[in-house]
Formats: structure tokens, C-alpha cells, sequence
């Protein structure tokens, strides 16, 4: 039995066969019995040094791996059923590395109810994971096109901490690399807050229920995951619906750990919120006759959703202040405090 024959017959044993999954991992092609309605397919790659940090954790890797194709289908308001794994890996980190990717990406899996059907593993110079997912759409899809003059602009989460936290990840990196303690804190920055910034990096929570209930009971017109940051993904629904997106700055959630990280390092956090990426959340506007329910909330969604716009007629994404209206993306190129 080859290394590749022992690493499925490995993950054989972590993955389960739910109904409606005719073939699974073992052969050359996952077999999957479709029924009647939509189903809803995304993919994405992870490259150590682009999207993770050398000698990230492996089960972690496989968590946001996961997640990063999670978002996908939570911006189309699919449910997750199936999803296929292959890793690229240097040799000398040994077989049980691919592994762990696996165990980590089931761990977000699967208690979304969603199958490993199957994947490939091979030898390369560096770390790369790749990921299909594929869903089924409950009502209809929700697509970046939908959005209407009217419409209120909303956003779940607080958006911008995975952008600190990934520079939280570098520092610690450095440090590390300079022979600095293990964990060490940075001046200013609390303990817990640290911890918050570099988990909404490491490990993102994608908002499957909460993009389900908006597709399954009309409140969205259109929806995006936020994976470049808000202020560009704003943009590409204006542009994807014909309209004019306005996010209000009173309005916009930072975060007390993200405004502290700020303060810390000189920053602006509302840079840092409008410019900063891989939050996976979800940016959606919604009908005006959705408010009340929006507004009040949703235990089940898991997360908390904001007002934080409205879509007028014209187009591009803007930022209005008490003193006017900027284009949005100019509000992300203001690093420094002024």
C-alpha cells in the first residue's frame, strides 16, 4: 500500500457517508444522486506564504480552508453537502500532516452537515490546499445582482479584525523568529483582545445559517462575503447590480479590540475596517420591508447583523461622513492616523 493509498484509507475512517453520497472517497470520482432543486458549487485555493503563514498549524489550515468555501455558499444561501480536499505538501512534513488538514477541515464541516466525498494529495515545495464545495440552494440563489435603489445596506459581524489579526500573526511571527517567548502580548493590546483579533484571522466563522434564513425568507436582494474587505466588496455589488452603495460612518461596527489594535499601532481602524480582508462575513441588501425583522435579530443566524447603508441610484461604493461624500476606496488608503 503506497503512502497516498494509506492517507485515503485514513481519511476513510474520519469521514462519514450520508445519505445521497453513491460513491465516495476511494475511487477516481465522487458519485452523488441530485434530486430536485439547485445545487450550488465554489472552490478555493490556500498557498502557504499567500494565505497562511509558514508553519501554520495544519489543522488549522484545513479549518479556514473550509471556511473560505463556507462563505461562499452562505453568500448564495446554499446549505453545504459535499465538499472534495486535495493537498500539495513537502514531503519531509510527513503523513501525518495532510491528515490533520483533513481533521480540520471536517471540524468545520461537518457540523454544518457536510461530507468529505474525496480528493488527491501530492508532493510540492510548498503548502497548498484546494477545496470544492457544493450545496444545494433552498429558495432561490442569492446572486451580488440583485440589489435596488431603496434597498438598506447591512453587514454581520465586525468586519476588519481579521486584518489585524493577521498583522498580530506577522508580529508574533517575527518574534518568534528572533527567538522572542512563545506567546507573547503586544504592549497595550489585553490578552483576551488579542486573542479575539488573531481568531477572527486564524480561524473565521462562516455565516451559513444566516445567509440560509436570508435567501430562505426573501430578506436579501443580493449578498456578498466580505473575503477583500468591505469597502472593495461594497463595490463589487454596487457594480454587479447597477446601483450606488452608501455606507453611513456612524453606522459602520468597529470592534473594541480592532479600535484598541488601532491605537496601538497608530492606525486608523476605519481604514483597517474598509480595507482589510478575509472577515467572511456577510455584506447584503436587503428590502426595507425586511428592517424589523433584521433589525431584532436572530438567535439561530449566530452572529449579529447591522445597518449600515442603503443602495441609491448611480453607482460605485461611497462613504458618507458629516462632512460629505468620499469614495469608499479612498477611505481604505488612510493607514496612518492623521
Amino acid at each position: 500500500m503506497t503512502a497516498e493509498d494509506l492517507f485515503v484509507e485514513r481519511v476513510k475512517a474520519l469521514a462519514r457517508a450520508p445519505e445521497g453520497l453513491r460513491v465516495g472517497i476511494g475511487d477516481d470520482a465522487a458519485v452523488v444522486e441530485v434530486g430536485a432543486g439547485l445545487l450550488v458549487a465554489t472552490t478555493d485555493l490556500l498557498v502557504a506564504g499567500v494565505d497562511f503563514l509558514p508553519g501554520e498549524e495544519p489543522e488549522r489550515i484545513g479549518r479556514r480552508a473550509a471556511a473560505v468555501n463556507l462563505s461562499d455558499l452562505a453568500a448564495m444561501g446554499a446549505r453545504p453537502e459535499f465538499f472534495l480536499l486535495s493537498v500539495a505538501f513537502p514531503k519531509h512534513l510527513g503523513a501525518d500532516y495532510p491528515l490533520a488538514i483533513a481533521r480540520g477541515a471536517l471540524s468545520r464541516a461537518t457540523p454544518l452537515g457536510a461530507a468529505l466525498a474525496g480528493g488527491d494529495l501530492s508532493d510540492a515545495p510548498q503548502t497548498v490546499v484546494s477545496i470544492a464545495f457544493w450545496g444545494r440552494s433552498e429558495a432561490r440563489p442569492l446572486l451580488r445582482s440583485g440589489a435596488r435603489p431603496g434597498d438598506l445596506v447591512y453587514v454581520s459581524g465586525y468586519p476588519g479584525r481579521a486584518a489585524a489579526g493577521l498583522r498580530i500573526a506577522r508580529m508574533l511571527s517575527d518574534f518568534a523568529a528572533q527567538g522572542a517567548p512563545p506567546t507573547p502580548h503586544l504592549v497595550g493590546l489585553a490578552g483576551p483582545q488579542q486573542e479575539e483579533l488573531l481568531a477572527a484571522f486564524h480561524d473565521p466563522e462562516p455565516r451559513v445559517a444566516l445567509g440560509r434564513a436570508l435567501a430562505r425568507e426573501g430578506l436579501a436582494h443580493a449578498a456578498i462575503d466580505i473575503s477583500d474587505g468591505l469597502g472593495l466588496d461594497a463595490a463589487r455589488l454596487a457594480r454587479a447590480s447597477g446601483v450606488r452603495v452608501v455606507l453611513e460612518r456612524e453606522r459602520l461596527p468597529l470592534a473594541p479590540a480592532l479600535v484598541a489594535f488601532a491605537e496601538v499601532e497608530s492606525l486608523d481602524p476605519l481604514a483597517l475596517l474598509l480595507g482589510g480582508g478575509d472577515d467572511y462575513e456577510l455584506l447584503f441588501a436587503a428590502p426595507p420591508e425586511a428592517a424589523a425583522r433584521l433589525d431584532a435579530g436572530g438567535s439561530e443566524w449566530g452572529v449579529s447583523v447591522r445597518r449600515i447603508g442603503v443602495c441609491e441610484a448611480g453607482s460605485g461604493a461611497a462613504l458618507r461622513n458629516g462632512s460629505g461624500v468620499e469614495d469608499v476606496m479612498v477611505a481604505t488608503r488612510r493607514p496612518q492616523r492623521g
